[in-house]
């Protein structure tokens, strides 16, 4: 089955789902641009819609759901009071608190950490549901326009969309799914994270401040490339493309999930010989002093501890080496380009503005100038960047972010900026970086 990769996300997964002899389904995921589209263009092919910590909420697109709507939420911070209030306005709709958790972040493996409370919600909330008719999928893995998919176990279908960027994803679960349920589980390039990742990393606003510190390490031909947290590899691959395939590019990441993800997509893009990939800490990089010559690393200094970090890029640099260092500038303020009142558009462009605060001895701010010159390089340059998004998809994530921390009345007036400022076509979102790059003398 083939649609093309510029079919939407909801289509992709219908058509997979069909493909399956499946027309009607049930539903579990974390990130926004996973279920908004199904919710949105395709209601009569949820059965029920499972939320886990949820990234990103839109209540409009889940109120004719609501019905059909769990939602687990944490018991204090993060986003626990938004999703809370958001909830609060479906009241058709079904939640469940984690005792005692802490609202998760992108990155925490819920499954490993409240596997058998979430199990256990979502298949008493399923058996309160529609009865559904077992489906006859045999065991099987697939690939479709981006989507990977396996299918396991037998019963009414139920879908298990990524699990934000959690290392295990719903390997811990699965099985006891999979006893009741014929489950499909579904990733790759077009879901979840690896997609915020792969568009983002595909943006000109996004790749022009990265190529700021890609241009000021001047990579030379031949030159040994290390990206640390390399996320999907989406960096990595740009920079071999960008050296016409005359660098060996390496990236590090802590996170299995990414990695896997990271190794099948250079695969299937004819890089795996080009681009390796390699598990480990950025506080304790897994390679010997002195053997890159260029060391970069693009918003992921806030998810670590900053000063155990940035002495590693140091380490693994060859004399003469650069390390290039951009990170979120959540003490600077963001732009959103829309016609909005004064009071509101300050609110929601002032710091913070972010959810994910990340690390607690991570850096987000402007002493990523402060520390990086405590580290004895030269020809250090150091400066701010303004990137601007303008690709519809990027856009809806970001607007993921904001909607929930807005009242009825404040959505509207969004909604209806958006749609004028889309009719305009003037619609745009800025965001700010502190970037820093030097020398290894």
């Amino acid at each position: 089955m083939t649609t093309g990769m510029n079919t939407s996300v909801e289509e992709r997964i219908v058509g997979i789902l069909r493909q399956l002899g499946i027309e009607r389904a049930h539903f579990a995921s974390r990130n926004l641009g996973d279920w908004r589209g199904l919710a949105v263009n395709h209601p009569e092919a949820i059965a029920s819609l499972t939320l886990i910590c949820p990234l990103g909420f839109d209540a409009m697109a889940l109120a004719p759901l609501a019905e059909r709507l769990l939602v687990f939420n944490g018991s204090r911070g993060g986003s626990t009071e938004t999703i809370s209030r958001n909830v609060a306005d479906l009241p058709a709709a079904s939640m469940i608190t984690l005792d005692d958790y802490v609202y998760a972040n992108n990155y925490a493996d819920l499954a490993v950490e409240r596997g058998g409370q979430i199990t256990q919600g979502m298949l008493d909330f399923l058996a309160s549901r529609d009865s559904l008719p077992a489906v006859s999928a045999p065991a099987t893995d697939g690939e479709a326009d981006g989507i990977y998919f396996r299918v396991q176990g037998s019963g009414p279908p139920l879908v298990l969309l990524p699990l934000g960027a959690a290392p295990a994803q719903w390997d811990p679960v699965v099985e006891a799914f999979s006893e009741q349920h014929t489950v499909v589980r579904m990733s790759g390039p077009a879901l979840g994270m690896v997609a915020s990742l792969e568009g983002r990393g595909r943006t000109p606003g996004y790749l022009s401040a990265v190529g700021s510190i890609i241009d000021a390490a001047d990579i030379q031909p031949g030159e040994r490339v290390l990206e640390v947290g390399c996320g999907t590899g989406v960096l990595c691959r740009w920079v071999a493309r960008k050296m016409e395939r005359q660098n060996p590019v390496a990236g590090v990441d802590v996170n299995r999930y990414f990695l896997r993800e990271a190794a099948e997509i250079a695969r299937r893009e004819g890089m795996g010989d080009l681009v390796e990939f390699h598990e480990g800490s950025a506080e304790e990089l897994p390679f010997d002093d002195n053997s890159m010559d260029v060391v970069f690393s693009s918003t992921v200094i806030q998810r670590v501890n900053a000063d155990r970090m940035l002495p590693e890029l140091v380490r693994v640099a060859k004399p003469g080496g650069r390390i290039a260092v951009l990170g979120h500038a959540h003490d600077m303020n963001r732009w959103v380009n829309l016609p909005l009142d004064a009071a509101l558009k300050t609110r929601i462009e002032s710091p913070p503005w972010v959810d994910d605060p990340g690390h607690p001895q991570g850096c987000d701010d402007s002493t990523l100038y402060r520390r990086f010159a405590r580290l004895g390089l030269t020809n250090t340059r150091m400066y701010p960047f303004i990137s601007t998004f303008t690709e519809p998809v990027r856009l809806q994530f970001m607007q993921g972010g904001i909607l929930p921390t807005l009242n009825a009345e404040e959505a509207a007036r969004w909604r209806a900026a958006v749609a004028q400022a889309e009719s305009d076509g003037t619609f745009f979102m800025s965001t700010p970086f502190h970037c820093a790059v030097g020398t290894k003398p």
